[in-house]
């Protein structure tokens, strides 16, 4: 485990991450504008989600959570989460963030839908040992300091043959390439990609794992039964709205002449940022 931990970026405190998802709940920024047309919010917010992270309904196969009893892990926005919801699943749901929880208390209630959220910490969980079927989790715990202690609480808490489905960010990445050139050789600075990626996307700290990280971080779990894909993601392809970060005429140029469909042709999913991985609990 040293070599692993020589490899990624130092992390950043709990309570860091947490005050920047407080100030802005993952996925709201597309629907920003709408946000006084409450049902407008919602539907615009899940439009882009499912636009921009198109592999989301078949990497999670919500229909098949019918009756199961499923836990997601960083609910954000809710979007995800509500496909459990509506699939019939007994579904469980924490973030780390009090402006998550309200923000899909107010989405269950717009639906006259009944699920458990609560505040909660994906590196020490209130559930009992074996008590999930499915746990899942998109593009969270790769910001939590310790993603190894929350893969192990995941293990915990499914049950004998239970579903480990989440998604973390994959290195080397075009997106990880972008932000070296950005924040590091345009500015003279000779410092890692893992290390630019962790001080300048999104929240502080936020991690970059390779194949075989990942496959390491399951070491638990059925190891015939793994799948790892990779995908270019929204950060590859610069198609989302930008955050704060980036604003004024530069990056808005730059996004308008960066090409996407070139990318696409000649990189392909070897080198994307999204990474699946799959497992299923002996």
């Amino acid at each position: 485990m040293t070599e692993f931990a020589e490899l990624q970026a130092p992390t950043a405190s709990k309570e860091s991450v947490r005050s920047h998802w407080e100030a802005e709940t993952c996925g709201v920024r597309p629907a920003a504008t709408l946000a006084a047309d409450r049902a407008a919010f919602f539907a615009e917010i899940e439009h882009v989600r499912y636009q921009l992270d198109w592999m989301i309904p078949q990497f999670a196969k919500f229909s098949e959570a019918h009756g199961k009893r499923v836990l997601e892990v960083g609910i954000g926005a809710g979007t995800d989460f509500m496909g459990w919801v509506r699939a019939g699943a007994e579904a469980h749901g924490i973030d780390l963030t009090d402006a998550a929880i309200r923000l899909v208390g107010e989405r269950l209630a717009m639906e006259g839908a009944n699920a458990q959220i609560a505040r909660g910490d994906a590196e020490n969980l209130e559930y009992p040992n074996g008590y999930f079927d499915i746990y899942y989790s998109w593009g969270v715990l790769h910001h939590t300091p310790n993603t190894e202690r929350a893969i192990s609480e995941a293990w915990r808490v499914l049950k004998p043959g239970g579903q480990l489905k989440i998604m973390l960010y994959h290195y080397p990445s075009v997106s990880a390439g972008l932000v070296w050139l950005a924040q590091g050789l345009a500015k003279g600075k000779l410092v890692s990609p893992r290390s630019l990626y962790a001080a300048n996307v999104e929240s502080p700290g936020t991690r970059l794992f390779t194949r075989r990280e990942g496959r390491e971080l399951i070491s638990a779990f059925s190891q015939d039964s793994v799948e790892i894909r990779t995908h270019l993601g929204s950060g590859d392809l610069l198609d989302f709205p930008l955050s704060g970060r980036y604003q004024g005429r530069t990056w808005q140029t730059l996004q308008k002449i960066y090409p996407s469909r070139l990318i696409k042709l000649l990189v392909g999913d070897r080198f994307g940022t999204v990474m699946t991985i799959a497992a299923r609990k002996q």
